[in-house]
């Protein structure tokens, strides 16, 4: 069974701090914020329970975690591609997780590193459950992190989109990819970015 680390190549608030967001200026100004369904969450039953249970965590840092069509779709094709390739990696297909995002439309803020960069994924094969694989997160630092909002940086991420694919002669059978994001508001042009491949404001 295999995950990659969603945080792996993530800068660290000491590398890049975010600005301050207004929460209720930001709700209002975000429209995926009245998307409230847990069909937006992810394209199948398994996805949408793993949302569930991100979301529902007596963990989780965020106050809220709205769902995103738009990830639910990236996180679907990304779970596809990576059973069609028998391969659980962040950069299956040629594209990293910041880069396939915006290549759909989904605006990352520009200090977000380019080609290769992740700051949104996490990826994992071989668990056959929601509940397993939501473990197996929890179990490794980075991914935990990311996904239950525990540093500054991710806390502002307030989009979710899960997907899962099963094919079982792949080698991993069950293939789950989570985004967790937020798009790029105005306050974003005056954050100075260290981090490789950022895109200009």
């Amino acid at each position: 069974m295999l995950f990659s680390a969603s945080a792996f190549a993530a800068p660290t608030p000491a590398d890049t701090e975010p600005p301050q967001l207004n929460s209720s200026e930001s709700a209002n100004k975000d429209p995926a914020a009245k998307l409230n369904t847990i069909a937006d969450c992810g394209l199948n039953e398994a996805a949408q329970q793993l949302a569930l249970l991100i979301i529902q965590d007596p963990l989780q840092q965020r106050a809220r975690l709205s769902c995103h069509p738009l990830l639910a779709q990236a996180a679907a094709e990304k779970a596809k591609v990576m059973a069609q390739k028998g391969i659980v990696n962040h950069y299956v297909g040629g594209l990293g997780a910041n880069q396939r995002l915006r290549m759909l439309g989904y605006q990352l803020p520009p200090f977000y590193s380019g080609a290769i960069g992740n700051q949104v994924e996490a990826v994992a094969g071989g668990f056959s459950t929601a509940e397993d694989v939501w473990e197996a997160f929890k179990s490794s630092t980075a991914h935990r992190s990311h996904l239950l909002g525990e540093l500054p940086f991710y806390q502002q991420q307030l989009h979710i989109g899960v997907g899962f694919h099963y094919k079982w002669s792949s080698p991993h059978v069950e293939y789950w990819t989570v985004y967790i994001a937020r798009e790029a508001v105005a306050e974003d042009a005056n954050v100075t970015c260290y981090d490789i491949g950022c895109i200009p404001p």
